[in-house]
């Protein structure tokens, strides 16, 4: 499958969480309705009772599910708080967290997603999670025992786990599991609150006449409570063991499918096996469908299990694996190329190749772009510094802005004479790069430094396709952490009525091809026969001039497109792209943006092997 099937395939897996999800309900109130019933001594087909209970257990529901949503607004940071991760400095020097942001780095760049955040949970055992709205806001958590117990290879081979999930969409899902859960254990949580206050009221009101009926009341109403609260344990231990058993065998095939290295995945799961995954965070049976390896204790009936046993999963990925045995030789990096495999389905998952050309991409990149983009003061001079125009008169225009701040106006201007020695890719991967780091500002420094990339794009008058790469990509994943947005809702779910926008996508592309007038038109062509739309019906004609504001509003529609009409329009566009077998840096810029806006990381063209 590509992208758009797995992603296309966790929506078809949120349908069966919305039928256990009602059972549970329905369960609830049923067994709510009998009781009453028995206790007020009215008839089982009492209707009013039972609108008074459904609409009871649905508001508590609801409540439940709200606040556990509003909590998770934030993302993956809000889940690393809740089990007391603690936010790695990009520029520790300490050696284990070194090669942990290296290997995600390396893991980014591959998979064309931004550096997420990184979160250590002070847990002895061997763990890690992502969670977030999308590949663009995520964070990875990673165990002491993880961090300190692996090899490189096993470290690897965990991350490239956790890129799986965040590739195929299993993290939005798993953010709107825990919200939903929470709203069927709500009963259960709120009878466990009644119990705790009667169980700690003062003594003298229970020994009172009046009182102690009164607390004997709660007290017996928060057990009831409790205990059928636990319809909602059963139903929610059930639905995070359906969700996550099959998606684990899955993330682990895409792991070894990253790094071509099933050894060390092999590897991590036998030292789980060998020591322990167990979790001792308070909060870890929330958040128990999200892990590596099972977060809790082991379950005695397999149906409530959340993973796989680790000896089917080292089978399924190594057989014949044997502890002891040496690892295999890993693959020299290549050097990332503008020459494309063919077909735009073989680059929408990355690979070997594209991991070597990551691991070429870090190792190339200069030092002191490196050093910049991990502290936050050189994260914000780079990308200003990214923007500064070639012409003089421009430029001390730009750098006015700085004017008040020497410090900052000197650094622009170092980096921007060292600017020449990045290319194209390297300056979109040191953007990558910086996300996390820029995600340490304040509001009040965001809204600053928002207004200033700005002011710096638009000095000249006008908008270079460069300048608008950086600034979609940038805003789009800085907007998702400051504003708390949880992403773009569907609208179309048929590409006919995105026809228009679809031909301005093309025609851009088109127009960025190195050939004359013929070879654009046939470019443009061969992108139009991959839409499957019948030419006379839906007439598209290649646009000579286009204009980046139309072509921003025409991708902020189509991300309101369903997963399978964007893999139409993304092939298309790659179609269009691939059409004289280069793609150069215009329309890697290009595809970039319009991969990223439509929720789809493209990883580095590397040649084909």
């Amino acid at each position: 499958m590509d992208f758009f099937d797995k992603q296309a395939r966790a929506q078809r897996r949120t349908k069966w969480l919305v039928v256990y999800f009602l059972l549970a309900v329905i369960g609830i109130i049923a067994t709510l309705h009998v009781i009453f019933a028995l206790i007020l001594g009215l008839p089982f087909s009492d209707y009013q009772l039972l609108g008074s209970v459904a609409l009871g257990v649905c508001a508590a529901v609801a409540l439940g599910s709200v606040v556990k949503t509003l909590e998770l607004s934030k993302g993956g940071r809000a889940v690393a708080a809740m089990l007391g991760g603690t936010a790695v400095d990009f520029h520790t020097t300490d050696p284990a967290q070194r090669r942990l942001i290296n290997v995600v780095e390396e893991m980014s760049l591959a998979s064309g997603v931004p550096v997420p955040e990184l979160y250590i949970l002070e847990e002895p055992g061997i763990n890690a999670f992502a969670a977030g709205h999308g590949p663009g806001d995520t964070a990875i958590g990673v165990t002491r025992g993880c961090v300190e117990n692996l090899t490189r290879d096993e470290l690897q081979g965990v991350i490239g786990h956790e890129y799986s999930h965040i590739l195929h969409g299993d993290m939005k899902l798993n953010l709107r599991l825990i919200g939903i859960l929470n709203g069927i254990l709500f009963l259960a949580i709120i009878g466990g609150f009644m119990m705790r206050v009667m169980f700690y009221s003062p003594r003298s009101s229970r020994s009172s006449k009046d009182g102690g009926g009164l607390v004997f009341a709660i007290m017996a109403g928060g057990i009831a409570l409790y205990l059928v609260g636990w319809i909602g344990v059963f139903f929610g231990k059930l639905i995070k063991a359906a969700v996550s058993r099959e998606r684990e065998f899955l993330a682990d095939a895409s792991s070894v499918q990253y790094t071509r290295n099933p050894d060390g995945l092999a590897g991590a799961l036998t030292k789980i096996g060998q020591l322990s995954s167990r979790l001792q965070a308070p909060r870890a049976e929330e958040a128990s469908h999200l892990f590596f390896g099972n977060g809790l204790a082991e379950s005695w009936l397999s149906a409530f299990s959340t993973h796989p046993p680790i000896a089917d999963r080292i089978r399924e990925i190594a057989p014949g694996y044997e502890a002891s045995e040496l690892k295999r030789p890993r693959a020299e990096p290549t050097q990332a190329t503008a020459v494309p495999a063919s077909g735009m389905k073989n680059v929408l998952l990355p690979g070997q190749p594209q991991l070597n050309a990551a691991v070429a991409m870090l190792g190339s990149l200069p030092e002191f772009s490196q050093t910049a983009a991990h502290e936050l003061h050189g994260a914000v001079a780079l990308v200003y510094a990214l923007l500064l125009s070639n012409n003089d008169a421009v430029r001390a225009t730009q750098l006015a802005n700085f004017a008040e701040d020497e410090g900052l106006n000197r650094e622009v201007l170092s980096l921007y004479g060292r600017r020449k020695e990045l290319s194209s890719a390297q300056k979109l991967a040191l953007v990558d790069l910086a996300i996390p780091t820029l995600r340490h500002m304040s509001h009040p420094q965001y809204e600053s430094f928002r207004s200033k990339v700005q002011t710096l794009i638009e000095a000249d008058g006008e908008i270079q396709l460069f300048e608008y790469t950086l600034q979609k990509l940038l805003f789009r994943h800085m907007e998702l952490y400051f504003t708390d947005a949880t992403g773009t809702p569907v609208r179309y779910k048929s590409i006919v009525p995105l026809l228009p926008e679809v031909g301005t996508l093309l025609s851009a592309l088109a127009s960025s091809d190195e050939g004359d007038s013929p070879a654009r038109d046939a470019a443009f062509s061969a992108g139009v026969i991959e839409l499957l739309v019948k030419p006379a019906s839906f007439p598209l004609v290649r646009s000579n001039v286009i204009d980046l504001k139309v072509f921003d509003a025409a991708l902020d529609r189509l991300a309101e497109a369903a997963p399978d009409v964007k893999r139409t329009i993304l092939t298309a566009c790659g179609a269009v792209a691939m059409h004289d077998g280069i793609v150069n840096d215009q329309q890697i810029e290009l595809l970039r943006a319009v991969a990223d806006v439509l929720g789809c990381p493209i990883p580095p063209f590397v040649k084909a092997e």
